[in-house]
C-alpha cells in the first residue's frame, strides 16, 4: 500500500506526468510485496522550491510504506527512481531528494491494517 508524492518546481508536461506514473508503477515491484495495483501517486509541479539557495529545477519524492522494507531494496528503488526522473524530466540526479516513512498501521478499504 505505497503512497508516493513527487513535488517539484519544474513544470511537467502531461506526457512527463504519465511517464512518471507508468514507470513508478513498474519500479514499485523492486520493493518486496509492493505492487502497482496498490500504489497511489501524487504529482505536484510548478511549486515554489529552492535548493542550495537557488530556484534550480529540483524534486522531493516522499515514499510512504505500510510495514518496513529492508535497506538494500529501498536503496535500489531510490537509485532506479531517481534515474527515471532524470530521464523523464531532465532534473539532475543530485537535485532530487527521496525520503521514506514506514508505518505499522495503514487504513485501506474502510478498515485499518496492522
Amino acid at each position: 500500500m505505497p503512497f508516493i508524492s513527487f513535488t517539484t518546481n519544474h513544470k511537467l508536461t502531461l506526457r512527463q506526468e504519465n511517464e512518471i506514473a507508468k514507470r513508478t508503477g513498474e519500479l514499485i515491484t523492486i520493493l518486496p510485496g509492493k505492487k502497482e495495483e496498490n500504489l497511489m501517486l501524487h504529482l505536484e509541479d510548478n511549486q515554489i522550491m529552492y535548493f542550495r539557495g537557488d530556484d534550480i529545477p529540483c524534486m522531493m519524492i516522499a515514499v510512504k510504506l505500510y510495514n518496513t522494507i529492508d535497506f538494500d531494496a529501498k536503496k535500489k528503488f531510490t537509485e532506479e527512481l531517481v534515474k527515471m526522473i532524470k530521464e523523464t524530466t531532465n532534473i539532475e540526479i543530485n537535485d532530487v531528494y527521496v525520503s521514506f516513512d514506514e508505518y505499522p498501521n495503514w487504513g485501506k478499504q474502510g478498515t485499518l491494517f496492522q
